[in-house]
């Protein structure tokens, strides 16, 4: 068993890792790490600290320091970004922010990178490495941490927005939530608005959106981009696409349809495709301008000009207008009636149009007197085109008006007033105008628009409005819209702006002008530089009555002003309950950065190794002997079912009364074997010579044996001829060493042995049972199966003249005042008692020799087995 546990605790120490250090750059200490703050090198079994190292050979890994090398150095750098743990000492499972409002309900310790900060329950501030949060002070210890953030964005982060340091400088860019936007995310992003910069409805495609807004529809339920991927034109009711006039489809330029104005025709400022100038093959819009072509190809025969703009002119001959010079000829020949200037004979070498034609697309068409409108039936175009006779050319209809005329034409009336009578799915009339949304002094009737609708006007008492025309959302000065209504002060969180009460910037209480705030709340209650934030700088904290204050000097940072309020230390300092005391740190100093000592980040466990090894080897050491406890237990239970097994087959009376027998004897150190003499005196008392006899038959009877009475019986034959071969040397009356008489003197002889309180089996008449008569009739059944073997065997019984002699009696002790006969008196008396005892029960002494006899070669075998 110990070989046993002695190999299984070699075979387990050899899984530790005994030659484990933790490292700072200066020092080593033995040991395992205890923090997950270490950079770990499998191959020479270290951990590292931050810092760094001119031991090139060194080749740590970690999932959250930053680890750089250079020729002869290696550097181990802080977490970038703040990670807090279940367990002190930066112990447990680990936590990483990550890019979001992080939070931990659970932290006992926690490190933020510079310029970083942690936000707790109420608002408190903590920076910096907080090694145990039972450190802090007593105020801070049970707060959760609400949040994390970093200081390096200026200007800082709304509420509403994150700021992500950069790797590479020491700025940072605010990440904004959704539906904000700007560089500190203080302002609602398109289709968001109100004060929480809410979405719009969905099934509107322009909504009164910013902080200011109210998210009412002020445009369609929906637009043929949407509805059909249509980007200029209206979708029909089988979806498909109708492009308005002067547009098609590119498959080069977007995926939509309808993307690009048809050749012949560029596009303006305002998204409107009007045609280019005779003689160009395509133009394009002057940089610059917000209407005006310039050519980019032309047409047969004429080259692009060095003019600003570009045109396409002649470069050969010299001939009047309505001529042309002819190469072939060279001579002026005459142009097409249509043309006032053209390069050949045809219709589509006009470079101008004789009146009343005008240019649609390279050729001289007429126009309708009273309208405008162009005649495009010998075009490839559709939709509808109205005549500029600023330019004597056909333009189409304005972006999103899908038909327009000039009302009452005259050759006076301009292209300026031309009306819309129908728009493009998306937009909206308004005086005859296509718009996305009503324009300041109208509005849209809430629930009006479908696929388009009409603006109706404002009421006069207001600037603008909004759903009904007494909506006001900007009125005459000197009155402000509030609430729909106009009034002459704003309510407080907004200032006056242009007519209007606009909303103070976002996180402010109170606000002087838009973009500045007055007063904060209390969960950004630091106002600096107009906009209020969460936090002082890292060595002041945040007094409600003045503003930030300068912690104590002891503190690295701190939550009130006292030198019992730090919450973070400077290098060689520790935090305990508050105050920052030397570290005192001992072997292995100071871990720089961390707020703790080095030997702190070494996981003290294992300096018990050794215990808790010798520990294990007890534990089995323990289970050994438990399981041989057991197993003796085991084996003496069945030991005692058997005894009781072999006692239930016999007379329950004379059973109890020789078991009282055996204990007087053994408390009193009565004599075991009763002699001759002795019963004789005994006899004349009541017969209680013949009791002792009985009881002596019985003791030998029941003592304790284990086998059972088949094993017995199957040894037999066997045991019943194996006599001792000193079986004659005493008799029953003599007591064989070391029992000498009372008086004599004792010899020393060879084999002489020691001797228990118990009398050994050897010291009863192993060959020879002696018979006597018992007034106990023996209860043992018959046993035919048994024969017993006379031939050869002398057998010796109580009525025989000679007593056979044996090495050992059942004689105890001598004790003082008994006196003993010597062995021809003790002869004699026996001779006595085996003669009266044939004569009273010769025929009883008969079966319970017999019984005696089959039990004494086992009683004797349990004997040798150690159990008697």
């Amino acid at each position: 068993m110990i070989i046993y546990s002695s190999t299984i605790a070699f075979a387990l120490s050899t899984t530790f890792s005994w030659a484990s250090q933790v490292c700072s750059p200066e020092v080593c200490l033995d040991g395992k790490a205890s923090s997950k703050v270490l950079a770990h090198d499998s191959s020479s079994s270290k951990y590292l600290t931050p810092g760094t190292y001119s031991d090139s050979s060194l080749s740590p890994s970690s999932d959250i320091l930053n680890i750089t090398r250079s020729s002869d150095s290696l550097t181990v750098s802080l977490p970038l970004t703040p990670i807090g743990f279940t367990k002190i000492e930066y112990k447990g499972s680990e936590d990483v922010w990550n890019n979001g409002n992080w939070s931990m309900d659970e932290w006992k310790s926690i490190y933020f990178p510079s310029n970083w900060y942690g936000v707790l329950e109420g608002g408190k501030i903590v920076w910096g490495a907080v090694p145990d949060k039972g450190q802090l002070p007593n105020d801070l210890t049970k707060l959760k941490l609400e949040r994390a953030a970093s200081a390096a964005c200026d200007p800082p982060c709304s509420s509403h927005g994150v700021c992500i340091p950069s790797n590479t400088t020491s700025t940072g860019t605010c990440q904004c939530a959704t539906g904000w936007t700007g560089s500190s995310c203080d302002q609602c992003d398109t289709g968001f608005w109100g004060p929480s910069c809410s979405p719009g409805p969905s099934d509107c495609t322009i909504w009164d959106d910013g902080l200011s807004g109210t998210g009412v529809c002020l445009g369609t339920a929906s637009s043929s981009s949407s509805s059909c991927n249509c980007d200029h034109g209206t979708c029909t009711s089988s979806n498909q696409c109708i492009c308005s006039a002067g547009w098609k489809t590119n498959g080069t330029v977007s995926p939509a349809l309808c993307n690009t104005c048809a050749e012949g025709f560029f596009e303006d400022t305002e998204g409107n495709c009007l045609a280019c100038p005779l003689g160009c093959d395509s133009c394009t819009l002057q940089q610059g301008t917000n209407a005006t072509a310039t050519c980019t190809s032309c047409s047969n025969s004429l080259t692009l000009s060095s003019a600003n703009p570009v045109t396409c002119s002649a470069t050969s001959g010299s001939c009047s207008d309505s001529t042309y010079y002819d190469e072939s000829s060279s001579t002026c020949k005459s142009c097409s009636p249509a043309c006032s200037t053209c390069t050949g004979p045809s219709t589509s070498d006009c470079l101008s149009c004789a009146s009343p034609r005008v240019n649609l697309q390279g050729s001289c068409v007429y126009y309708d007197a009273s309208t405008g409108i162009c005649d495009s039936a010998l075009s490839k175009l559709e939709g509808v085109f109205v005549v500029t006779l600023e330019k004597s050319e056909c333009d189409a209809c304005p972006s999103g008006c899908l038909d327009c005329h000039i009302p009452s034409f005259a050759n006076t009336k301009s292209y300026a007033t031309l009306q819309c009578s129908s728009c493009q799915e998306g937009y909206l009339l308004e005086n005859a105008k296509c718009v996305k949304k009503c324009n300041d002094g109208w509005f849209l009737p809430e629930g009006s628009a479908a696929k388009n609708g009409t603006c109706q006007k404002c009421d006069s008492t207001c600037s603008t409005c909004i759903s009904t025309s007494t909506t006001c959302t900007s009125c005459p000065s000197p009155l402000f819209a509030a609430g729909g209504t106009c009034q002459s002060t704003c309510p407080s969180s907004t200032t006056p702006l242009n007519g209007t009460c606009a909303s103070c910037p976002v996180d402010c209480t109170t606000c002087s002008s838009p973009t500045t705030c007055s007063t904060c709340p209390s969960d950004r209650p630091v106002l600096h530089n107009g906009k209020c934030i969460d936090h002082c700088s890292k060595d002041e904290y945040f007094d409600p009555s003045h503003g930030c204050q300068a912690c104590d000097w002891s503190c690295s940072s701190c939550s009130a002003g006292d030198s019992k309020s730090c919450t973070s230390c400077s290098d060689g300092y520790i935090l305990q309950k508050g105050e920052c005391v030397a570290s005192n740190c001992g072997e292995g100093g100071y871990a720089n950065g961390l707020g703790v000592c080095l030997s702190a980040l070494v996981d003290k466990s294992s300096g018990s190794r050794f215990f808790w090894l010798f520990f294990l080897v007890l534990l089995l050491l323990g289970g050994g002997a438990g399981g041989f406890w057991w197993y003796v237990r085991r084996e003496r239970m069945k030991t005692r079912q058997a005894t009781k097994e072999f006692g239930d087959r016999l007379d329950d009376r004379a059973v109890q009364d020789n078991l009282r027998v055996l204990r007087l004897e053994r408390v009193l150190g009565f004599q075991r074997v009763l002699t001759s003499d002795q019963a004789s005196a005994s006899a004349s008392a009541k017969g209680r010579g013949y009791e002792e006899k009985r009881n002596k038959r019985f003791r030998e009877l029941l003592l304790p044996s284990k086998r059972r009475r088949t094993d017995v019986e199957q040894d037999i034959e066997l045991k019943s001829t194996n006599f001792a071969n000193d079986r004659m040397t005493y008799g029953y009356g003599v007591p064989p060493p070391p029992y000498v008489p009372y008086g004599s003197t004792p010899s020393p002889s060879p084999q002489d042995h020691k001797y228990t309180k118990r009398d050994s089996l050897d010291s009863i008449p192993t060959p020879v049972l002696p018979s006597f008569v018992s007034p106990i009739k023996a209860t043992f059944p018959a046993r035919p199966d048994i024969q017993r073997k006379e031939t050869g065997t002398t057998v010796h019984s109580m009525s025989s003249p000679v007593s056979p002699e044996y090495h050992t009696g059942l004689m105890p002790p001598p004790r003082p005042g008994m006196s003993r006969v010597n062995t021809q008196e003790r002869e004699r008396k026996r001779e006595v008692n085996r003669r009266g005892e044939v004569q009273c029960g010769e025929e009883d002494g008969v079966e319970l020799e017999r019984r005696l006899r089959d039990l004494w070669p086992n009683l004797k075998r349990r004997e040798q087995e150690g159990w008697i």
